[in-house]
């Protein structure tokens, strides 16, 4: 089941950062970066991968050795948007390119920036069609599980509270494959694949416009690594991906692929603004979990409900197996 809330129409960004090299510089100075499925916010899709692997049961893409789960490369490093530890952060995170774009994505007065990350995919296939990680007033990827977030979204039952989010991916690759598919109508409409140049960028709606990367490198080249696996961006701009009782695989700096992604909360106005800051009208988890227990109902499932739910093995696998897709439910 997916929502049929449509996304809002992408803006294009020709130029995205004025000095594509402060980014470059910033991975360089930041390494070695981890695998996305080892931040903290994915401890639960772990688990969930580790005992699939024991049954069997893991997404197509999850390779089982040892009884061990390993996913595709797909690296990432993050920073906030009050980050100043890192040098050259701020420029990217306030780049007023981004600011502007995301203005014109909503229609908005008050844009605030809040998460930057870059993914860092080497060589491997297609990746699934998805969508991003919502926030919601009072429920955030801080203290809620991604696949908690993406339930709620899917399901259409929490769009009052929902907290738009505008979104730019900007594209740092002159490598084979690797091309950005979107769909801008939604999950039923047309599909738009573009072979971005470097330093192009979108800005979308992109907790509700699906989209994917497409297959990067050689097939040949493709390898799935352990969560405990790291990428380091060599001074001579190099990429060499390390894993404990592994040896180092080398890369070119064409052979992987580097992808910004800027997000940032957007407000009508300071009104709406206000609302978010004084906690006006948050979603509270009784309501979250009663919500969700009563819409699984009307669609013929039952979950647990009560102030005890969301730490039952069960109300995550109902909820998930309702709103998500296979691919998606880790």
């Amino acid at each position: 089941m997916r929502t049929t809330t449509l996304p809002r129409p992408p803006v294009i960004m020709e130029q995205a950062l004025e000095d594509p090299d402060v980014l470059l510089g910033i991975l360089q100075r930041q390494s070695p970066h981890p695998l996305t499925l080892a931040g903290a916010e994915f401890v639960e899709s772990r688990a969930a991968l580790r005992a699939g692997a024991r049954t069997g049961d893991v997404p197509s893409f999850v390779q089982v050795v040892n009884g061990e789960p390993r996913v595709p490369p797909v690296f990432r490093t993050t920073w906030g948007a009050e980050e100043q530890a890192v040098e050259g952060a701020d420029t990217v995170v306030n780049n007023p390119r981004f600011i502007e774009a995301a203005r014109q994505l909503y229609g908005a007065e008050v844009v605030r920036p809040y998460f930057t990350y870059v993914n860092i995919n080497a060589p491997s296939g297609q990746y699934a069609r998805h969508t991003d990680i919502p926030s919601f007033r009072g429920v955030g990827r801080d203290e809620y599980p991604t696949w908690l977030l993406n339930c709620m979204m899917h399901s259409g039952c929490f769009d009052r509270w929902r907290v738009r989010i505008a979104t730019a991916v900007c594209w740092y690759y002159e490598g084979v494959g690797g091309e950005f598919t979107y769909w801008p109508e939604g999950w039923d409409g047309d599909m738009v694949t573009v072979d971005p140049p470097y330093n192009y960028g979108v800005m979308g709606d992109n907790d509700y416009m699906p989209h994917r990367v497409e297959s990067i490198g050689a097939e040949a080249d493709y390898a799935n690594y352990g969560f405990e696996a790291t990428i380091t961006l060599t001074p001579d701009r190099g990429w060499i991906i390390e894993e404990p009782g592994h040896e180092p695989v080398h890369h070119g700096f064409d052979e992987v692929r580097v992808s910004l992604s800027w997000k940032a909360f957007v407000f009508d106005d300071a009104d709406e603004a206000e609302i978010y800051d004084r906690h006006l009208d948050d979603l509270d988890e009784s309501t979250l979990i009663a919500t969700m227990a009563e819409d699984c109902a009307q669609r013929g499932v039952a979950v647990p409900d009560g102030p005890d739910a969301l730490t039952r093995p069960e109300f995550g696998e109902q909820i998930r197996n309702t709103y998500l897709s296979p691919e998606l439910r880790f």
